[in-house]
């Protein structure tokens, strides 16, 4: 039992990257309709780009994270302008056949310019614990939790108070509502992707320190697609419990059954979930008359 407080914010950090790579395929989800797989990458990207800020071009970690949320976006938007754009008119599933080539093409780039060889941030913040209340946390842990709490909050505040958020909330809500209402649908899908693409921007560059960096990051994905499915896939309140949800019983699985069985434990909590709730914890049924 002594455990269990330090397994909790331990998971609670991992948790909560996992809860931003959810929320960036919810917004891309919701405005779209499209499960973006290739979401994993962007993380990587991210991870490489604060590895080349901060070792390269010796930025300061944190304004490393900005500079890193910004190139994401960037590249995000890239991305949706060729790969995505052209496909607009085209089924679903096809765009999703999309991002994942587009995930296969961007690991081997990164591939073809950095190889294979690990990489890490090293030195950005002390290794030594801190103590709170009988728990202790890292400050690389603890700057995970508190960053992804800034940025979830001024996704809070975006989306409520800004003309750009209250436009994306339209276009999920009805891309053809929308449409009549004078809001450039292509330009929002445009800014949703780099948003989505940011968030897994920002995860890369937090879990660098932690785990280094290497091209199999986007391996991410998984937990975090997981977490957003738990959650109810459109909604960002469900992907935060669903995410801080997977890391937290990863922990305490790693611990108590088999380090093995930590990886599987997500899909033992989906199974779960979507036997007791279809929809997900905050998602809602889809009903459609025949």
């Amino acid at each position: 039992m002594e455990l269990v407080p330090q397994l909790i914010v331990s998971g609670v950090a991992a948790g909560a990257l996992y809860a931003l790579v959810a929320i960036g395929l919810v917004l891309i989800y919701k405005a779209t309709e499209i499960v973006n797989f290739a979401q994993g990458e962007s993380v990587t990207v991210g991870a490489y780009m604060g590895w080349l800020f901060v070792t390269e071009f010796h930025m300061p970690y944190f304004p490393a994270i900005a500079a890193v949320m910004v190139a994401s976006a960037l590249v995000g938007m890239v991305v949706e302008r060729v790969a995505y754009r052209p496909l607009i008119k085209s089924p679903p599933f096809t765009v999703i056949l999309a991002t994942l080539a587009v995930g296969l093409i961007i690991k081997n780039a990164i591939r073809l310019v950095w190889q294979d060889t690990p990489r890490t941030i090293t030195g950005v913040l002390s290794s030594a614990p801190i103590e709170f209340g009988g728990v202790l946390i890292t400050p690389e842990r603890l700057a995970i939790i508190v960053t992804v709490a800034v940025v979830v909050t001024a996704l809070m505040l975006f989306f409520r108070y800004t003309k750009l958020g209250k436009a994306m909330r339209a276009t999920a809500q009805s891309q053809e509502a929308a449409s009549l209402m004078g809001i450039s649908v292509s330009g929002i899908f445009s800014k949703t992707w780099a948003l989505g693409s940011a968030l897994g921007g920002i995860a890369g560059v937090l879990i660098a320190p932690l785990i280094g960096i290497n091209t199999e990051l986007g391996g991410v994905l998984i937990p975090g697609f997981v977490a957003a499915i738990v959650g109810g896939f459109t909604s960002i309140p469900g992907a935060i419990v669903g995410g801080i949800m997977v890391g937290v019983f990863e922990n305490f699985a790693g611990v108590f059954v088999s380090s093995s069985f930590k990886r599987v434990v997500s899909f033992v909590i989906l199974i779960a979930v979507l036997m007791i709730r279809p929809s997900g914890l905050f998602g809602k049924p889809v009903r459609k008359q025949v």
